[in-house]
């Protein structure tokens, strides 16, 4: 009875060793293959993520600390324009060539030179500081990128979800495994669906909304800071706004930042200064995904940020005309 009792011990240890084994060997799978596939994910320009050393992205840094060739006194031959932004600007998971602001630079030809102060995480207060450095630069121009998130202010807190596993243990996943971080997104999302948390959307509406919020007010003011600042060193400003793409569904249904980018328009109405809103381009494509760098990741592609220079072209080449 006892030796009958340990055999079936022996097998179901077995079965259980066998079963582990098939989980464990399952997931190595996935993560090599999501890593195949995906290469070039989520790529942030940190050496943190996982991502970023999968992509193999050539990134180096000028003496100032931007993404960007070492810059010389100005040419006065050269019209100089500078692009100041968070990550879209800094070109996430792009080569330098794919961005908008190198682009601009190629279509305008050699009387001009086009600068990358790109930062990735720069809210509208960041941009601002940034100008004092990029004004001691003598541009002739300013063009300031903006996100929709670029309107958070320092005293707004974003909803948090719950990690599926101990903060230490998913800081590490995050850092190596494209598989949990897919796995934390979709679980993060179920969260948002049941009303365990707010929504981002609902978030933001509820601080930004209305223009005559404390949140909007402090926001849009620190804009206007920026067009004011660049206009009292004699230097023209304009902006460019990307839309949240992951935000919207065929032909830019059910976008919810509308009001963020009725904001911009109002400030750059009164401030008198070009802006162009980059909500059209986006919304004439029947699936706003095939403007991401990858399915992890909704920063715009290379073949979206080329689409962006064009458009910054046709609308402020009039303004750089030589």
């Amino acid at each position: 009875m006892k030796q009958l009792d340990v055999t079936r011990v022996a097998a179901v240890l077995r079965r259980l060793a066998a079963s582990v084994v098939g989980i464990v060997a399952a997931l190595v799978v996935a993560e090599y293959g999501t890593r195949f596939v995906f290469a070039r994910a989520a790529a942030t320009g940190t050496s943190e993520n996982a991502a970023a050393r999968i992509g193999g992205l050539h990134v180096s840094m000028n003496s100032l600390g931007y993404r960007e060739r070492e810059i010389g006194p100005k040419d006065p031959a050269r019209y100089r324009i500078a692009v100041i932004g968070d990550s879209y600007t800094w070109g996430q998971a792009l080569e330098e060539r794919e961005r908008f602001s190198n682009l601009l630079g190629e279509f305008l030809g050699p009387g001009y030179e086009v600068l990358n102060f790109g930062q990735p995480g720069n809210t509208v207060e960041g941009d601002r500081d940034e100008l004092e450095q990029v004004l001691k630069l003598s541009p002739d121009f300013v063009l300031l990128q903006m996100y929709i998130n670029n309107f958070e202010t320092p005293s707004m807190r974003r909803p948090q979800t719950y990690a599926l596993l101990p903060t230490d243990l998913v800081r590490r996943l995050l850092q190596s495994s494209m598989v949990y971080r897919l796995l934390s997104d979709r679980w993060a999302q179920l969260q948002e669906a049941v009303g365990f948390v707010d929504s981002y959307e609902g978030y933001m509406a509820r601080h930004l909304r209305d223009p005559h919020s404390p949140d909007a007010q402090e926001s849009f003011g620190v804009l206007r800071q920026f067009f004011d600042t660049a206009r009292a060193a004699g230097v023209p400003s304009g902006s460019i706004l990307f839309p949240a793409a992951d935000a919207m569904g065929p032909f830019g249904t059910n976008y919810s930042f509308g009001y963020l980018h009725d904001h911009v328009k109002s400030v750059c109405v009164d401030e008198r200064v070009h802006c162009l809103d980059l909500l059209p381009l986006f919304s004439a494509l029947p699936d706003p995904r095939s403007t991401w760098v990858t399915p992890f990741d909704a920063h715009p592609n290379a073949r979206t940020n080329r689409r962006a220079a064009r458009e910054i072209l046709r609308e402020f080449g009039s303004v750089w005309r030589r």
